[in-house]
């Protein structure tokens, strides 16, 4: 069980990928995703919309008129999927309440959660963001060239990966271990001096 705040959020763990603008962070969530899904975990996720421009109910739907008509929440169902929008601010700790049932919830976003976090790293002053953040547990770097200038600045508190080595990523979130209101230890650190291709990043 995890707590913020002194609120219990419930059974699933947690795991944060923030970082500046254009740093891969959906790219990195979905691998995320991806992997713990693939060992059979029921993961959820929660994105961070800090200009609120995303709409899920498109112009011309049942949803969205409704919602123009003035209702406050709008849910759809069908045999496979449920959709729920409403009107409303909602704090990161009553959604992750609700889903308490998952495994794991993977968070893009809220950079100022106390929750365990990945941290982007695309070019050198994005590692400025690390010493703002609190209960960092890695960070991921684009390049090889990156990581090692890191290194070579004496800071070896956080595990270092290479972005496009997202299975050892997954590997080692997957060993992240329960926390109880405390500050997570760090992981166990999977670096690979491999010269792979960096993938493109996702423009968020």
């Amino acid at each position: 069980m995890m707590k913020e705040k002194g609120i219990d959020v419930g059974s699933p763990q947690i795991i944060q990928i923030v970082g500046y603008k254009n740093t891969g962070k959906t790219t990195m969530t979905a691998a995320l995703i991806a992997g713990l899904a693939t060992k059979g975990l029921k993961v959820a996720a929660v994105k961070h919309d800090g200009h609120d421009h995303f709409e899920m109910d498109q112009e011309g739907t049942d949803s969205y008129q409704f919602g123009k008509a003035g209702a406050a929440a709008v849910a759809v169902m069908s045999p496979h999927r449920t959709a729920v929008l409403k009107q409303q601010h909602t704090r990161l700790e009553d959604m992750l309440k609700a889903f308490c049932q998952y495994d794991w919830v993977v968070i893009e976003g809220f950079k100022h959660a106390a929750y365990p976090k990945l941290v982007m790293v695309r070019h050198a002053n994005d590692l400025a963001l690390v010493n703002q953040l609190q209960s960092v547990v890695g960070i991921v770097f684009w390049s090889p060239e990156l990581l090692e200038e890191a290194k070579s600045r004496g800071d070896k508190s956080f595990s270092s990966f290479l972005f496009n080595d997202k299975q050892t990523i997954v590997e080692a979130v997957v060993q992240l271990n329960r926390l109880t209101g405390k500050e997570p230890s760090i992981m166990h650190t999977f670096n690979k001096d491999d010269d792979k291709d960096i993938d493109e990043d996702d423009g968020v």
